[in-house]
């Protein structure tokens, strides 16, 4: 009795761990009918479900999927990861755009089942089984649903009279050896199903073209398919929505409605998801697939008319792909394929069981690409389908491997479009581990990382297996696991099994960050931008990139005062980058004789903890600045010489889908100036005495310390930056803040509001003399002209011009006043104290913009200003409290030109107007601009760039 006492449970460890290794998985057969209307938008449907527990557990609920609940509102997860990943157009969606299910009426064996909501998911539920499922045992689940599809912000819904009509059925969640999986739907971040049987019957007005899952049963349907020649066509006014939120509007046709209807019938065993596409305008192309077993797969192909000149190869890029996957990793399982050409609004491609779906395509070679990839998907996704919302990599990204290999065998090409984007991220520290799971990945890195890097991964680990054994394992990976959830740890195991060694080595690679051993490059390459070697490995790669790459190339340049400048640049500026950059830019000016240039220097490391990156860097610049012409014409040249060393710490983001930025910065500035000394001389000459003006160029020397701490969040919605600048020189102290903060509008553009406040400090007492040599520091309610870029950071055309064109460039700082009273001995608004000030721009809507009748795009924009300093505020002063101006705003290139024309001011600026600007032309001599290239970020263009 004791012995048994003691061996009961080590017996029970023993049964324990063989159960656990025991491989297991549910099953789950569909029976469903369900009715589109093509007006409404919507799908009425009743669902069957057989469920068949084959866990060792009981279960008392199942959760399931409701993913059209996805699209209800803007608080779901669906919407919440859009706005992260900077799509606003579900947002800014109006009700009948977006969709929901409902209608539900569950019943478990015949009898009534309850429900519970998620506890944060509204498109997720539980079901409560009125009584316990055993192992083994199988249930019947029903339940109608009705439908009201969404516009196709995502992977499906509706866009104009085109279906694509996915994730729309009640689905309950995998079960397996980890529990429960229930998920929301989300954008980045693909499924995990259950394998079973489908048996669907679709009704639908009988002029649609119907794509599916599986196989069609209607014997009639396919001839009528192939054979639709004519169309009676009608107009359609059908919305666009792109991904900022805008939406724009055109006239497409569309063959007239019919009242009759038409029940299609598809059935599929061993799939676990079921799509389904209708159009009526749909060309239907078949023809069949021969693989080397002798099987023969049937393919489909469906387009529109619009599309049909670039889909003419589609059919025997369908079956190149069939045979290629088939050939390489395992026969394809079913007995038809079919792909279809979805709208432009769906963005991409997405693969479903035996079908997908691709947007519209502009050439031949990005069709078979395409095809290929989203075909392949039917061995990973398909027929090996992995927890890809855990797990991307197992399907995404060794399938894109695959992809690659079709590419290269094709058509002698590889695929480089990434593979610099991605050594960037890595060499920056800012990439993820391949084991990530999807919802985690910023967006940048669910694409160079769940793609990319694991399509190199593969390739790394096939050249350490050696091609005959790698293949041979893959083949026998997938005939291991084909319709079941094969894991990370599976695939490890099955590879190693086949190969017959370990690859610990290999497979650790998947939790880690950065390059791959096989990435690393060394050495340096030297060419001139212009030659075509050097300029192929500098932006292709392929391989044969090195390590660091120098770059010689002329350059130009242009000032009011230099005139043009011709001269050269050098630089090692690559993507990836090298920790040590620089740039050197040395020119001879044509106006002024004299040379000029800028260059920079910068040595940058990626330390682990609250830093992310880490800048030294050294900055140094030589232009004229200024001009002097002497009564007898000759002309003297002012120059400036500036040396700027500094250093940046950019902190370190816990969370890689953040969109924030911050960062502190110092710099010191090292300037010397030209200036012009004058003087008046005696001069006696045969007993007659002159008096003759003189003068002569000396330089000065000037030292500011310069501090600044920015944060930025470049947020879909309502982005926002702010800078504290603090500066110090001889003889003060220049404090400022500066934060933007944009407020979206719901069809499209925004209202963006500036807020300035300023404080300027005297170091000792204030003195005339101090009052004097500070002048250019004070704060002005005016955006900057060029003698007051006291740090010389901005482009200034003409920086001391009083007149002209040149004249009318302000920069972008303190009050932002675009109204100019340069002419003043003391402008506007200047001050030795301190200045706040709100500026306001607004985007025009597209109907109402006058310049919308132009071939081009020009944004026109609102702008106004608001502002008071500590003058105004003093006893006996005749200024008004606070100051304003407003007026037009055209902005370009990013907001790196803007051009602004006041049209209503305060009175003292009226005055100013009328009294010193000349009446002819007055309008346009008020005009000012800006040319913001000092500010440029690449975040403007994108808003994942990091680096």
């Amino acid at each position: 009795m004791k012995k048994l006492t003691i061996l009961l449970p080590f017996l029970l460890l023993i049964h324990l761990g063989y159960s656990q290794k025991t491989y297991w998985q549910q099953q789950v057969n569909y029976f469903i009918d369900v009715s589109l209307n093509d007006k409404e938008k919507t799908l009425d449907g009743f669902e069957k479900i057989e469920y068949t527990n084959h866990s060792p557990d009981t279960l008392h609920f199942i959760w399931f999927h409701l993913w059209p609940n996805a699209y209800k509102n803007d608080k779901t997860a669906l919407s919440e990861q859009l706005l992260e990943n900077g799509n606003t157009s579900f947002y800014f969606s109006g009700k009948e755009e977006r969709g929901y299910i409902n209608r539900l009426d569950f019943k478990v064996n015949a009898i009534t089942a309850a429900t519970e909501d998620h506890p944060r998911y509204i498109d997720i539920i539980k079901l409560i089984l009125p009584a316990p499922l055993v192992p083994g045992q199988t249930i019947t689940i029903t339940t109608p649903f009705h439908v009201k599809l969404p516009y196709n912000f995502s992977r499906g819904g509706y866009d104009g009279e085109s279906f694509q009509v996915t994730q729309w059925y009640p689905k309950p969640a995998v079960y397996d050896n980890n529990g429960w999986h229930p998920m929301p739907y989300l954008d980045q971040g693909e499924f995990y199903s259950e394998f079973g049987s489908f048996d669907v019957n679709i009704t639908l007005p009988d002029n649609y073209a119907v794509a599916a899952t599986g196989e069609l049963q209607n014997a009639n349907e396919l001839a009528w398919l192939t054979g639709r020649k004519n169309f009676s066509w009608r107009p359609v006014v059908k919305k666009i929505k792109q991904k900022s939120g805008a939406v724009k509007k055109t006239i497409q046709a569309f063959p007239v409605s019919s009242n009759k209807t038409k029940t299609l019938r598809y059935v599929q065993n061993n799939v676990h998801d079921f799509a389904w596409f209708a159009d009526k305008r749909f060309i239907v192309a078949t023809d069949t697939c021969k693989l080397q077993s002798g099987k023969i797969i049937r393919v489909f192909a469906y387009y529109t008319p619009a599309q049909a000149v670039y889909w003419q190869k589609c059919i025997s890029f369908c079956k190149d792909a069939i045979r290629f996957y088939s050939s390489h990793v395992g026969e394809y399982a079913y007995s038809s394929v079919s792909v279809v050409q979805g709208p432009q609004s769906f963005g991409g491609g997405m693969e479903y069981p035996t079908i997908t779906v691709i947007s519209p395509i502009i050439s031949d070679k990005e069709l078979d690409q395409v095809i290929a990839h989203e075909l392949g998907h039917n061995w990973f996704y398909g027929m090996l389908a992995s927890d890809e919302r855990t797990h991307p990599w197992m399907d995404e990204g060794i399938n894109s491997f695959y992809e690659q290999q079709y590419i290269k065998e094709k058509y002698r090409d590889s695929l480089q479009a990434e593979k610099l984007l991605f050594e960037t991220k890595a060499v920056t520290k800012t990439d993820q581990p391949i084991e990530t799971p999807s919802e985690k990945f910023s967006a940048a890195n669910y694409e160079l990382v769940a793609y990319y890097k694991t399509a190199q991964w593969v390739s790394w680990l096939r050249s350490t297996l050696g091609k005959s054994v790698f293949e041979k394992a893959m083949h026998n990976y997938f005939s291991d696991w084909q319709f079941k959830h094969p894991s990370p740890a599976d695939f490890k195991q099955s590879i190693e099994n086949s190969a017959g060694q370990k690859l610990d080595t290999v497979f650790s690679y998947l939790g880690k960050n950065g390059l791959l051993p096989a990435e690393l490059k060394k050495g340096t390459d030297v060419g001139f931008i212009f030659q075509k070697s050097h300029f192929n490995r500098l932006v292709q790669g392929a391989g044969m990139r090195k390590r660091n790459s120098i770059t010689i190339s002329p350059a130009l340049g242009f000032n009011s005062y230099d005139k043009l400048m011709v001269g050269g640049f050098v630089t090692n500026y690559q993507l990836p980058p090298s920790a040590f950059q620089f740039f050197l830019s040395p020119l001879y000016a044509t106006g002024s004789k004299n040379p000029a240039g800028t260059g920079r220097l910068n040595y940058t490391f990626y330390p682990a903890g609250s830093f992310r990156k880490v800048t030294l860097f050294l900055n140094g610049s030589v232009f004229t600045q200024n001009e002097y012409t002497d009564s007898a014409g000759k002309k003297t040249f002012l120059q400036f010489n500036k040396l700027v060393p500094g250093l940046r710490l950019t902190f370190n983001e816990s969370n890689p889908r953040s969109n924030a930025y911050l960062y502190l910065q110092w710099k010191t500035f090292f300037i010397g100036e030209d200036g012009l000394q004058f003087g008046r001389d005696t001069v006696i000459s045969n007993n007659d005495t002159s008096i003759v003006n003189s003068y002569q160029k000396n330089a000065s020397h000037s030292v500011l310390n310069q501090f600044r701490f920015v944060v930025e969040n470049n947020r879909a919605l309502y982005p926002y930056n702010g800078e504290l600048k603090i500066e110090q020189s001889k003889d003060f102290i220049r404090a400022a803040f500066t934060g933007n903060y944009y407020f979206n509008y719901v069809n499209h553009g925004g209202l963006n509001v500036r807020l300035f406040a300023g404080k300027f400090i005297y170091l000792g007492d204030k003195t005339i003399t101090k009052e004097f040599s500070t002048d250019r520091y004070h704060l002005n309610m005016t955006g900057a002209n060029g003698y007051e870029d006291y740090t010389y950071s901005d482009y200034f055309i003409g920086r001391n011009k009083f007149d002209g064109l040149a004249s009318q460039q302000i920069m972008m700082r303190d009050g932002g006043f675009k109204i100019r009273t340069d002419l003043l001995a003391e402008k506007v608004g200047k001050t030795d104290d301190w200045l706040i000030a709100a500026n306001f721009s607004s985007t025009i809507p597209p109907n109402i913009n006058p310049l919308r009748l132009l071939p081009v795009d020009i944004p026109l924009k609102i702008f106004a200003d608001i502002g008071t300093y500590a003058e105004t505020w003093k006893k006996n002063t005749n200024t008004d409290h606070f100051l304003y101006d407003a007026g037009l705003q055209v902005s370009l290139f990013k907001e790196t030109l803007n051009i602004y024309l006041p049209l209503i001011y305060s009175k003292v600026y009226k005055d100013y107007v009328k009294t010193v600007l000349p009446r002819k032309g007055r309008i346009w001599k008020t005009m000012s601009f800006t040319i913001d290239i000092a500010n440029f970020s690449f975040r403007k263009i994108d808003r994942n760039i990091t680096f």
